[in-house]
């Protein structure tokens, strides 16, 4: 009996423990979706490599935005943000060898013990004519502040030209 007892426990502990790890992950589908605003988003950016950011006080957003806009002229002045009331996500692909590349924020989902964000990166198919340029492709957003551990999940798609 005491055998049966045992043995049901850990089976719960083990059950509770996977729910909670799916659920932190956002892999049961559950959650409330977290509204968001595009600051920035195209093909040309300063980050000339892969990055994804979680952007929190002011100092670290100069730091993204003048990185970002080094390639502009005249560079533009960080768009102001309530670090009190905000976080901002930057997510950037870096550098393609060619034109058709993408990367978006698609989603962001707060799962009670965590937030995901959704990023879906895009890229041309066989069949696409596309310019021999060097792209880097970028989104920025802007939610309300975000206290939790933030996760990013990202999907790769292949856009299909007609």
């Amino acid at each position: 009996m005491r055998r049966k007892r045992l043995l049901v426990l850990v089976v719960s502990v083990v059950l509770l423990v996977t729910v909670l790890i799916l659920h932190t992950f956002g892999v049961t589908g559950t959650g409330t979706r977290i509204e968001f605003q595009t600051v920035g988003k195209g093909s040309v950016s300063g980050h000339e490599n892969s990055a994804y950011h979680v952007v929190n006080d002011a100092d670290q957003w100069a730091d993204i935005w003048n990185k970002h806009g080094k390639i502009m002229l005249p560079q533009p002045s960080p768009p102001d943000v309530d670090f009190s009331r905000s976080t901002i996500i930057a997510v950037f692909m870096g550098g393609p060898l060619t034109t058709g590349y993408g990367i978006e924020v698609k989603e962001i989902i707060d799962t009670g013990l965590s937030v995901i964000v959704k990023v879906e990166k895009t890229h041309p198919d066989k069949e696409c004519v596309t310019g021999r340029i060097l792209t880097y492709p970028y989104h920025i957003v802007k939610a309300d502040k975000i206290g939790k551990p933030i996760l990013f999940s990202t999907i790769t798609s292949t856009k299909q030209c007609g």
